[in-house]
Parts: structure tokens; sequence; C-alpha cells
């Protein structure tokens, strides 16, 4: 299966980053495109803190699409994963390229006289193993603009369900180097006296984030389901220590989201 989605990811710690719910893809060959693909089209609206720290939700709607071969099952994925396709699928096991991005902090919510941090682009890769109702995983990931750090995220579910509805639950850990933590967790002294609400701080990297994640979906239908989500993150460490989650955000970093998704067939489609 392959996919396409933009995405909104969770905020806190891990930059947040999110990807469709849709199982992450496998590579495509040419004789299972001349078999067919099923399509599924998703449209999103999620709820995030407006910037790593933040204690202000706004929404986000996006839209999705993926790929997948007919005859092939579809796999569990979470949607705080990272947009990525598997190279290696063997025995439960995959990893491949993974992709994630933040949105622009600006100066709004209380950050006046704070340093703007540009939209990011996060590349890396990721590995993960699941069985029937298990799934562990673990992306890395750099970001080449923006914040400019190194970020991985580490997570687990348990899911199962009676056909029509799936219900998952499971941990989340979130790391950030020194240069990620400066980008959204510290203010310089002239970065103080212009804002005039927090005193200087200087933030290093660790561990920024844990909490977890639950979903719910519902298939009303073999080509129509949805699914909602929700999920909290308390920033840990140095980051958790910032004025800027005490003193103008929230240490909590809450996230919610629903999808709508629709599938068809593609019959006789080359790649």
């Amino acid at each position: 299966m392959i996919g396409f989605v933009a995405c909104v990811g969770l905020a806190g710690a891990t930059s947040s980053a999110c990807a469709e719910d849709a199982p992450a893809p496998r590579v495509p060959t040419l004789a299972a495109a001349d078999e067919g693909w099923i399509v599924t089209i998703r449209a999103i609206g999620a709820l995030a803190p407006s910037f790593p720290g933040s204690g202000t939700l706004r929404p986000y709607p996006f839209p999705s699409i993926s790929f997948r071969r007919i005859g092939e099952p579809e796999l569990f994925s979470a949607p705080d994963d990272g947009f990525g396709f598997a190279i290696l699928d063997a025995n439960g096991l995959r990893a491949g390229p993974v992709a994630n991005f933040v949105f622009k902090r600006g100066q709004r919510d209380g950050l006046y006289g704070l340093h703007t941090v540009e939209l990011t682009h996060e590349i890396g890769g990721f590995a993960e193993y699941q069985t029937e109702h298990f799934r562990t995983r673990a992306e890395l990931r750099q970001g080449i603009d923006g914040h400019k750090g190194f970020v991985a995220s580490l997570g687990a579910d348990l899911y199962g369900g009676d056909g029509r509805t799936t219900l998952s639950f499971g941990p989340r850990l979130s790391l950030g180097d020194n240069r990620y933590a400066n980008a959204y967790f510290s203010v310089t002294p002239f970065e103080s006296l212009l804002n005039g609400r927090i005193e200087p701080y200087e933030a290093n990297g660790g561990f920024t984030a844990a909490g977890g994640l639950a979903t719910l979906r519902y298939d009303f239908n073999k080509n129509t389901n949805a699914t909602i989500y929700g999920g909290l993150q308390r920033l840990t460490g140095s980051v958790g220590q910032s004025p800027i989650p005490n003193e103008i955000g929230s240490r909590n970093q809450f996230t919610a989201g629903l999808s709508i998704a629709r599938s068809f067939e593609i019959r006789g489609f080359g790649w």
C-alpha cells in the first residue's frame, strides 16, 4: 500500500506532527498495480496546541489519501504516525523512511517578543513490530528547516474489536535534542525584556514529553468508516521547566480529532 497525506502531528515535545489513521504503505509492484488498488480518501479535523507548550487548542482541517493493493489486509496505524512507507516488511517487522511537519510558531498567544520558529519539515526513518493485537513503533526525524533539531517518538498500542468497532490505546514518549529544545522553550534576556511576562531560560534536550493516545474507529460498511481520537502528553525534563509552558502556555498538551474515510476500488490501474 502506498499513501499520501497532509497531516497535523501532535503538538508538544514531538512537535508534532500527525499522520493519517490508515496503515503505512508497502512499496507497490507493477504486477500488483495491474490487479488493482483500494483508494481511501479522508477528511480530517484535528484540535492541537497552536505551538509546542501552548495551552490554546486550534482547529486544523486537512485531507488525506492512501492506496493499498486489492486483497492486501489493512494494517493498524495511529493518527500520530508520521507519513512513511515500508522498505522492509517481513514477519511483522516493518521499517522505512518517514516524514512529518510542525506548523509555524509566531508571536500570538502570549509569545510577543519571542523569536519565530518557521514551518518545520522533518525527515527520517521508522521501525515497528506488529502482531494481531499489539504494535510498537519508533520514529527518528531530523528537522531540515524551522527548528532544525533532532526528535524521536516512541509508542506502543493495544488494539482490537468486533469487526465493526476497533479500539486502541497506548503510551507515548518523546525526545528532542538541544537545538529542538532551544527553538521552542528557551528565552533570551532580550526576549524576556520585550515580552515582560517571562524570565530568561535556556532549555536542554532529553526526554521532552510522556503521555498516551486512544482511538475509536467505527466501520459503517466495508467502504466507509469514522475514527475519533484523543491524546495527552505532559511536558517533562528541561522543556517542562521552561517559563513558556508554565507562565503563558501549559505543560499538558491535549490533542483530539475526527476523520471520515471513504474507500473505492480501481482495477486495471497501472503504476
